[in-house]
C-alpha cells in the first residue's frame, strides 16, 4: 500500500476504532471525538479586485498536516494493519536465522508480507 496523500485518507471511524482497538483511555478517544467534529477549513481565493471565500467546509475524512497531534494519530490509524499479520502468523520466514519478516513500514508506505492475498 503506497499511501498517496495519507493524512488525507484517513476516515474518522477508522481512527476511532483504531484508538480503540490499541486501548487508548476513553477520556482520550472521547476527546478526539470532539476536536474531530470542529475541524473546518475554508477556502480564499484573491484576485486584483476582490477576496471569494468559502463558508466553513467541515472535515469529513483526513487529518490535519502541519498539526502535531496527526502524526502520531496516523501511526495509530497503522497500528492494527500492522498487527493482524502478527495474530494470523503470517509472512516471509527468513531461511537462516528463521526470522518472520510481516511488514515494512517507511514514511506513508506500509508493505504487507503474507503467504497469499487472502
Amino acid at each position: 500500500m503506497d499511501y498517496q496523500k495519507a493524512f488525507d485518507r484517513v476516515p474518522h471511524s477508522w481512527l476511532i476504532k483504531s484508538l480503540k482497538l490499541i486501548g487508548m483511555n476513553n477520556i482520550v478517544i472521547s476527546f478526539i471525538k470532539k476536536v474531530m467534529s470542529y475541524w473546518r477549513t475554508r477556502m480564499r481565493l484573491h484576485t486584483e479586485n476582490k477576496l471569494i471565500k468559502t463558508e466553513d467546509i467541515k472535515t469529513q475524512r483526513g487529518i490535519f498536516q502541519g498539526d502535531s497531534l496527526s502524526p502520531l494519530l496516523f501511526c495509530v490509524c497503522l497500528i492494527p494493519l500492522t498487527e493482524q499479520p502478527n495474530r494470523l502468523n503470517t509472512g516471509y520466514e527468513e531461511h537462516i536465522t528463521k526470522t518472520k519478516i510481516l511488514h515494512l513500514l517507511y514514511m506513508d508506505d506500509l508493505k504487507l508480507i503474507a503467504k497469499s492475498e487472502e
